[in-house]
């Protein structure tokens, strides 16, 4: 829309409102619409675009006066105001008054001038935004400082800082992060500038305004939109630099917009202004109709960005090597260096993570001198599916036996536990050796514990006195399943009897017995069944992968740490290797703290993130900062982290990419372990690629110095 419709249509809210509040307001006096309205302009002859503007009338109440430079402006008969139009060059301008008079008359007036508008930015300043001296031709690009938390956030008018959302480092969709953002100037006081939005043309789109460009999308609420804009939007403009009467400046930047489209174009307020840091605030007016908000943004240099100011070789104090594992053992993790984590852990081991974690060779294994944890898809194949009937005690000596239960009457109460659960049902197989009518069904559902399993409570106890064998016919679907039998006194849990067998057959009955002669002389009245006792239930539909960790077995206080690696590929994968506080069972996250040597994202390929948390820097506002290293899925690349009581420096190949300070009020003063594992989506993977099969990360070895 046009700037001359848009002050065309303010012009008609106010005509309209004034017009419709007549009838409702009291008779003041003669009713006499303004009339002799005249507007007079006086333009600054310093081509600063300042123009002041005193409208005056016969019968005026009060005036509104309408421009392309802003917001309407109100004044009283007679009085000034200025004006200052920010675009550069010589155009001609509407500036239109209208009158308000008793009873809500009104008449209005317009006068267009010609302007001839030079905007001038001090040298510091644009030295600053534009590089170079500030006096010769130059320009300086900037990108979003995406390794930082709070790079980007949104709160309410009411406050100067984004208390509805703040972004943790690289937290938004990748698209926004290809832009650059370059200030030029020619040395004559012309100023460009130019947002490039990458390679994919995609611009960050919030929801409110996806509909400005697309009139036929339907956008999700509060899912904002990677789209392609570049012949709707202005992503070349003049920019100018202006000082308000507050003490605070602005960034104009005419008909464009800084990254992300949300913020009407054209001035964004500036929060902080440097040579290695650009941030600024911006004020909304949804193109939904949702309420205002105010956006912040920051960036840093480009080529500081590449360069990484942290950079340069890095120059270590611990040279002495105290642990390693070199992984030159095929089969499963040394076990005196590593133990494993299993299952999901709570809401995705604290990160909403999709994926399962085991510790089976299709998911972690030492092979071919390189530990390899592999992430996989897995369909899912169901709950498993025991049976078993006819608990008999049996006298060895002479064959006696007495049935304790068949499941041909009624059926017992079962109560299963950690996954497991028993039913009565009709005999699958009655053709095999039992023919019985029914049997009980035992099943060990999806991610089951290996101790999941079901009891039922007998009307009176077991007499073992001269039948001391328990036996039983089970169907199992494998060879191989060790069956827990437990017998237990149901007012005293202390006393118990377990014994196990193992199937022989698979997908047949067979009988297992159970050697009771030395159970203790107890109270047994209730029989607890266990089907392949050890063995988790089996893999859900979703994602496995492995986490394996030295907690208990390899723990250190400072020292430099190196782990060579080649990552997995595929948007959605997370690898790391890092470090975890060892106290954190009775000090937990984040006040534990956390180091994190390699971490990486198949959604933005090749970019290392180091980062530290602690209970005043944790989760998306950690300590984090970012290498972009090519090929770090193709080739093996040395990841290293140097920890000292002074700082803890992050490198890449020998390059200290980031460094945070340490001090005794931080967590790292004390032991840590280590954690390898390959994570699934969560709040730092995002998105997992529909189409992702499998990919690994594989580490050549680990090392500890100090």
């Amino acid at each position: 829309m046009g700037k001359s419709n848009v002050l065309f249509i303010k012009f008609l809210l106010v005509f309209f409102l004034a017009i419709s509040c007549q009838e409702d307001e009291p008779s003041i006096g003669n009713i006499v619409a303004p009339s002799n309205i005249a507007i007079n302009v006086d333009v600054a002859e310093d081509r600063s675009g300042n123009v002041t503007v005193t409208p005056t009338g016969d019968n005026v109440l009060n005036f509104q006066i309408f421009s392309e430079a802003g917001d309407p402006v109100s004044l009283s008969n007679g009085e000034s105001t200025v004006i200052r139009f920010t675009e550069s060059g010589q155009y001609s301008t509407t500036i239109t008054a209208v009158a308000f008079g008793t009873g809500g008359l009104s008449s209005s007036s317009a006068v267009t001038i010609d302007l001839d508008v030079q905007l001038r930015i001090s040298p510091e300043l644009l030295a600053i935004i534009a590089g170079g001296d500030g006096v010769a031709a130059s320009s300086k690009s900037w990108i979003w400082n995406q390794s930082v938390g709070g790079h980007f956030g949104v709160g309410p008018l009411t406050n100067d800082f984004p208390e509805f959302f703040s972004a943790g480092p690289s937290q938004l969709d990748p698209c926004i992060y290809d832009d650059v953002l370059t200030f030029s100037h020619d040395g004559n006081d012309n100023y460009t500038f130019t947002l490039d939005p990458g390679p994919d043309n995609l611009t960050f789109i919030n929801w409110t305004e996806v509909n400005r460009f697309f009139a036929n999308a339907s956008p999700q609420q509060f899912v904002d939109e990677c789209r392609d804009i570049t012949s709707q939007a202005d992503f070349t403009s003049s920019f100018v630099i202006l000082e308000n009467g507050d003490g605070t400046m602005s960034l104009d930047l005419g008909g464009s917009f800084l990254s992300y489209w949300v913020v009407v174009t054209g001035q964004y307020r500036i929060e902080n202004f440097d040579t290695n840091e650009l941030s600024f605030r911006g004020l909304s007016q949804p193109f939904n109709g949702d309420d205002p908000l105010a956006w912040y943004s920051t960036f840093v240099p480009r080529d500081m960005a590449d360069q990484n100011s942290n950079g340069g070789v890095l120059q270590t104090q611990f040279n002495n090597l105290i642990w390693s594992d070199e992984f030159n053992v095929n089969g499963a993790p040394d076990p005196n260096n590593w133990q494993y984590d299993l299952g999901n852990g709570e809401n995705g081991w604290g990160n909403q993570e999709a994926q399962f974690y085991t510790d089976e060779p299709e998911n972690v294994i030492v092979q071919d001198g390189n530990l390899r944890i592999m992430a996989k898809t897995e369909n899912g194949s169901g709950p498993d599916i025991y049976f078993y009937d006819d608990f008999q005690l049996v006298n060895p000596t002479n064959g006696d036996f007495q049935v304790v239960e068949d499941f041909e009457g009624a059926a017992p109460s079962f109560t299963g536990f950690e996954g497991a659960s028993s039913e009565v049902v009709n005999n699958p197989d009655a053709s095999g050796s039992n023919t019985s009518s029914m049997v009980a069904q035992f099943t060990k559902n999806v991610g089951a514990e290996f101790f999941a399993g079901t009891f039922f409570d007998l009307p009176s106890p077991l007499d073992l006195s001269t039948r001391n064998s328990l036996s039983l016919k089970t169907w199992s679907p494998k060879e191989g399943a060790v069956v827990r039998i437990k017998v237990e006194n149901t007012n005293n849990s202390a006393e118990f009897v377990e014994i196990d067998a193992t199937t022989t057959v698979a997908n047949s009955w067979e009988e297992l017995s159970y050697d009771l002669s030395n159970a203790p002389n107890f109270n047994y009245d209730r029989i607890v069944v266990f089907f392949d006792f050890g063995e988790e239930g089996p893999m859900p539909a979703g994602f496995t992968s492995a986490r394996i960790r030295t907690q208990d077995l390899q723990e250190f206080t400072y020292g430099r740490v190196e782990a060579r690696a080649k990552l997995p590929v595929g948007v959605g994968t997370w690898p790391a290797i890092w470090m975890l506080g060892a106290d954190f069972e009775v000090n937990p996250w984040p006040a534990a703290g956390e180091m994190d040597i390699m971490e990486h994202v198949g959604r933005q390929q090749d970019v290392i993130f180091g980062t530290t948390h602690d209970p005043t820097a944790f989760g998306g506002d950690g300590r984090s900062g970012s290498l972009f290293v090519e090929g770090v899925s193709e080739e093996f690349h040395i990841y290293e982290m140097e920890w000292t009581a002074n700082e803890i420096q992050f490198a890449v190949d020998g390059q200290v990419y980031h460094v945070v300070p340490n001090d005794s009020s931080k967590p790292f003063n004390k032991d840590f372990f280590f954690i390898i594992n390959l994570a699934m989506g969560g709040t730092f993977g995002g998105d997992i690629d529909g189409g992702f099969i499998e990919s690994s990360i594989e580490v050549d070895y680990i090392r500890m110095y100090q």
